[in-house]
């Protein structure tokens, strides 16, 4: 049961529809961006976003997200600053902030209780993970940047319903195989969980958006069947330009789309011919091996994280070793070049990892290669 603390409000200050709400021995006030057509007499969805380290509350990049209306975004920000130590106390008094805020919402700005999501990018993403696994008044979220390394203090076994996650990371972001993690887990929490990975980046966001960021926050404002036309319009067209890109990009976007939220909604046809558009570009000289190499890193992938024994790691980061050398100019060679070193120091790490049992610290940003949960094997 959370507790609950009594913070003093000051009061909100009005800029346009921007507004700010000011909390005492936090270092910036909370943001508060209305939308367009705000109406008092009607419910709105509302989006807490959190930022990274080092960074500000913020409301821009969910606002261009969700677009000009409907939607409430709210810049949060963290009772403990920089990277704190995950226990009771700090969970309940973050869970106590959001609920603040929150309660502040529904009863001046007609923020809709039933509609709240979470979001946040690295640290920000980090928190995400944990409040969505305790708090029961979110109906679901986004993991940007970052995924699942800890399990939250009061953690559901089960949650209620089939809470929508979406997980977005760049494909060479350190924190990977964290967001991988991050799928799994809350797939078997029994969320409704999608994964897009941005080919051409690290540990950042793209700063021009996602389209199946977009998608996700449409589809919790409409009715799937409603928006079945819109997302065989849209990806129709999506498929036709990334057929206009060099190889190994149209293969990048084919994949994306194929993992986009509006995907699900495109009749049977559309995606059998989604399929052989896909398996055409794969079997082509430029993209057969990196395609190979794809599943079969998907494959090893999945064995690291689901196998719990030194055994199944160290045949992991052999595997990972051959693929890398055997094809070393192939991006996906790169990849596990790349899995290889993370996994070495795993292993490395797993021998001199003392017993006894120190603060559990939620990560900032990208978690190091030398800095591993206590057993790196458990989800």
């Amino acid at each position: 049961m959370i507790r609950f603390l009594t913070l003093l409000l000051l009061p909100l200050t009005l800029l346009g529809k921007d507004l700010t709400l000011e909390i005492p021995n936090l270092p910036a006030p909370i943001q508060i961006s209305l939308p367009e057509n705000f109406d008092p007499a009607v419910k709105h969805p509302t989006f807490f976003f959190y930022y990274g380290a080092g960074g500000a509350p913020t409301t821009t990049f969910m606002r261009t997200q969700a677009g000009n209306d409907d939607w409430i975004i709210v810049g949060m920000s963290y009772t403990q600053q920089g990277q704190y130590t995950l226990n009771e106390q700090s969970m309940s008094a973050e869970r106590t902030l959001y609920h603040t805020v929150r309660k502040e919402l529904i009863t001046k700005h007609a923020a809709d209780p039933a509609h709240c999501y979470i979001g946040g990018f690295s640290q920000g993403g980090w928190h995400t993970d944990l409040m969505l696994q305790a708090e029961p008044t979110l109906s679901g979220g986004i993991i940007m940047g970052a995924g699942h390394a800890q399990v939250a203090p009061g953690a559901f076994r089960k949650y209620a319903s089939q809470k929508p996650i979406h997980i977005a990371i760049g494909r060479s972001d350190p924190n990977y195989i964290f967001a991988l993690k991050g799928f799994l887990h809350h797939r078997k929490l029994g969320g409704s969980v999608s994964l897009e990975a941005w080919p051409d980046l690290a540990h950042a966001y793209p700063l021009d958006g996602s389209d199946s960021i977009r998608q996700w926050l449409t589809l919790r404002t409409n009715s799937p069947t409603a928006l079945a036309p819109t997302a065989v319009k849209e990806l129709t067209a999506a498929v036709k330009r990334a057929k206009t890109l060099e190889h190994l990009a149209t293969w990048d976007r084919l994949i994306e789309i194929k993992g986009m939220p509006y995907f699900a909604l495109t009749p049977a046809a559309w995606q059998a011919n989604f399929k052989k558009d896909l398996a055409a570009v794969e079997a082509t000289p430029e993209i057969a091996t990196e395609a190979m190499l794809y599943t079969q890193h998907r494959r090893l992938l999945h064995q690291e994280i689901t196998n719990r024994n030194m055994a199944t790691l160290k045949k992991v980061n052999q595997s990972y070793l051959n693929f890398s050398n055997k094809h070393p100019k192939t991006r996906q060679g790169k990849l596990m070049a790349a899995d290889y070193n993370r996994t070495a120091a795993i292993l490395k790490q797993i021998k001199v990892i003392p017993s006894e049992k120190k603060p559990t610290q939620v990560p900032s940003g990208p978690v190091p290669q030398r800095r591993i949960p206590r057993n790196p094997l458990v989800r």
